[in-house]
């Protein structure tokens, strides 16, 4: 197997540039009340992938149980054998769409997420970076940078009720690619050991996460002597609360509310693991891979270079970068829109880019008329189905391929 090329990512993240279809079709979704409260059309388009926002940013991470990881370092670094495995296969797939690789691959997302086209799928997998470290080595360096600096970010929007007094020490203390790094120099070792059986908690209907079910479908891990349990959530929060009380070893989530959950409850600080219900890093998994939508009603021009309302852009474009400032306020303020729920990295994102306008953030309450001066949210709005039936909503922001059905089938 040819190993992955690291500096793929840019370009497999990129190609959604030309391949996204920025069009809709209007659908018409009953709001919550009831079926005695009128239709309402929303016609959802994209406004910008989160790529084009926050470029390379880090996105979903494996997490395992620190009491695990201590003893049983060999089931962990067999786990992240086949892993690699997998991650490789998608890697390798996505970067040559004429390959039968990619066309299994396609039909297998198909199946993890019910109701996907082949464009949508398609889309969705050139929006994604699929990595497992920041190099072919497996080192993580990169990633400690990256939560280092994710404290400062989560610590500005508010996410954090406790301080970290060293925020490089905390994540020198969080990510430890040890396993990961043995895993990949001692392959062929940890293959045919005794069979284990690991608990594994996955978003569901998260592509980001497709390659660990490929693993599985392949085999990859039964050459390392793996059976997996999966089990499902919504977000990344309902992962955290697996991982903490035990019902998984192993979780794939997004960094923010990996992180946020290990601050604010004291398991890890700067000085080290104060407690067995820590979880620590140990594998990336993708980085970008999400998107902002939008209802074209809120729109003064749907067919303007850079969509605008009320006479302002919503963002400036600076060598392929989204720029937003208080410039952009206008066109921002008294939106609502919808997050997967307040600890996601997407959700985390919507607050930057307020705080980067200027702009108060607030949850929207059903009938409020809203400020102008205000960015509002609503959250807990995971999926297609539950993002088109929610009326109050002018847009908002969803991982992979979730992003797709919203665009292509609203």
């Amino acid at each position: 197997m040819t190993p992955i090329n690291m500096d793929n990512k840019t370009i497999i993240a990129a190609v959604v540039v030309v391949v996204i279809v920025v069009a809709a079709i209007a659908i018409v979704a009953m709001p919550k009340g009831g079926n005695d409260e009128p239709a309402v059309e929303k016609d959802y388009i994209e406004l910008g992938l989160t790529n084009n926002f926050f470029p390379d940013h880090t996105c979903c991470v494996i997490a395992a149980n620190y009491g695990f990881l201590t003893n049983n370092a060999e089931q962990m670094e067999r786990f992240l054998a086949g892993y690699y495995e997998g991650v490789q296969f998608v890697a390798n797939a996505v970067a040559d769409e004429s390959s039968e690789d990619y066309k299994w691959l396609v039909d297998f997302s198909k199946t993890k997420v019910p109701g996907l086209t082949d464009l949508e799928t398609k889309n969705a997998l050139a929006n994604i970076a699929y990595l497992y470290a920041d190099d072919t080595d497996g080192d993580l360096s990169g990633l400690t940078e990256d939560i280092a600096s994710l404290i400062g970010g989560l610590k500005e929007v508010g996410a954090l009720t406790k301080d970290v007094a060293d925020p490089e020490a905390f994540a020198g203390y969080y990510v430890d690619d040890s396993y990961l790094q043995y895993a990949i120099e001692n392959k062929e070792s940890l293959k045919g050991k005794s069979p284990v059986t690991l608990e594994v908690a996955v978003i569901t209907g998260d592509i980001h996460q497709i390659a660990v079910h490929v693993a599985g479908s392949k085999g990859y891990f039964n050459e390392y002597g793996i059976k997996i349990e999966f089990a499902q959530a919504a977000n990344g929060g309902g992962i955290v609360t697996s991982l903490l009380n035990g019902d998984c070893k192993i979780g794939f989530l997004g960094a923010p509310p990996a992180t946020i959950n290990m601050v604010n409850n004291g398991f890890i600080d700067s000085t080290g693991i104060k407690d067995n219900k820590a979880y620590q890093l140990v594998s990336r998994v993708n980085s970008e891979g999400s998107g902002i939508y939008i209802d074209k009603s809120v729109l003064d021009n749907v067919n303007s270079t850079i969509p605008m309302r009320n006479g302002v852009q919503f963002y400036s474009v600076d060598g392929g970068k989204y720029i937003v400032s208080k410039d952009n306020a206008k066109a921002w303020g008294g939106l609502v829109m919808g997050t997967p729920g307040t600890s996601s990295i997407q959700h985390i994102q919507i607050l930057q880019l307020a705080k980067q306008m200027g702009l108060k953030t607030a949850m929207y309450t059903v009938g409020e008329t809203p400020a102008a001066d205000t960015l509002y949210y609503v959250t807990n709005l995971a999926a297609y189905q539950q993002i088109i039936s929610d009326v109050s909503i002018n847009g908002g922001i969803i991982w992979e391929p979730q992003f797709q059905r919203v665009i292509q089938e609203a």
